[in-house]
């Protein structure tokens, strides 16, 4: 059986999914997984680059990491370039190349649980790293539009002129995120908020004018209290969180690495041991 040597390049990785998601997704395919976390801070980031370079086939790259491994890579794949970041490093031939499969692994997640992104109207909070992601894949998975929310409207607006004419800009506070989500078919976090060690939604009333059968999805998944999706389930609205998005990332990293996809009735699986807190 072949082994695939992997890692997660981080600064303070104590908790992940990635290395039981992984070994889930290596068994499925046939491969054994070596998967390693590797913690290490900025001064010593260059060293650690060149060491997995030398020892894995591939690693994946968590913040705040995401967009300094860009000037490390040799080659980026269109995802790294239009996100201006990579999460996902191919080592071949000696040469790093980058890929970007956050925002897929939210997409294609949903997309298993017959969500379709074609033709509707999205609200994002957030317009970081993973917001960056999560925008490019609904780019290519034809939204109709994406209204950008964003606690610094610079930031936003970078977004916007990134991604197209499909997507709008607006500055955080409950005016505009009522606004902005004003019939928007599936309704997405990618920001701190509700995040530990951060402030959450002051109110809620934006959920209010969702369409009724809107998805809500929260990229944040550490915080038991965060109030968003338990907001949301009051409204019976259909409610996801992150790390789903984590794991999933990896059937997309995999077969970066290994040149072979999970089956669906696979990665379904995956999702609900994820889901319950089985894997």
């Amino acid at each position: 059986m072949r082994k695939y040597k992997l890692a997660l390049l981080a600064k303070n990785m104590k908790h992940s999914v990635l290395p039981k998601a992984y070994d889930y997704i290596g068994a499925g395919l046939g491969f054994e997984v070596d998967f390693e976390i590797c913690n290490v801070d900025e001064d010593n980031l260059s060293a650690m680059v060149s060491r997995l370079k030398e020892s894995c086939d591939g690693f994946t790259v968590t913040m705040p990491y995401k967009t300094t491994i860009i000037d490390y890579c040799d080659t980026l794949d269109e995802s790294a370039e239009k996100c201006g970041s990579a999460n996902t490093i191919l080592v071949q031939d000696n040469r790093l190349i980058g890929y970007n499969t956050d925002g897929w692994g939210l997409v294609n997640c949903l997309k298993l649980k017959g969500i379709e992104f074609k033709g509707k109207q999205i609200t994002m909070t957030g317009a970081g790293g993973v917001a960056l992601s999560i925008a490019y894949n609904l780019l290519i998975n034809d939204a109709e539009s994406v209204a950008v929310v964003n606690i610094f409207p610079d930031e936003a607006q970078r977004l916007v002129e990134r991604m197209g004419s499909k997507f709008t800009a607006y500055p955080l506070d409950s005016v505009n995120l009522i606004r902005a989500s004003k019939n928007a078919d599936v309704y997405i976090n990618a920001s701190l908020l509700g995040q530990l060690g951060f402030n959450d939604y002051e109110d809620f009333a934006f959920l209010d004018v969702l369409k009724k059968d809107a998805v809500v999805y929260d990229v944040n998944y550490a915080n038991p209290d965060a109030g968003l999706p338990r907001e949301a389930k009051k409204r019976g609205l259909r409610v996801y969180i992150g790390n789903t998005m984590s794991a999933f990332q990896g059937i997309r990293a995999m077969e970066i690495w290994t040149g072979k996809r999970l089956d669906d009735e696979k990665a379904i699986r995956m999702v609900e041991l994820v889901e319950s807190h089985k894997l």
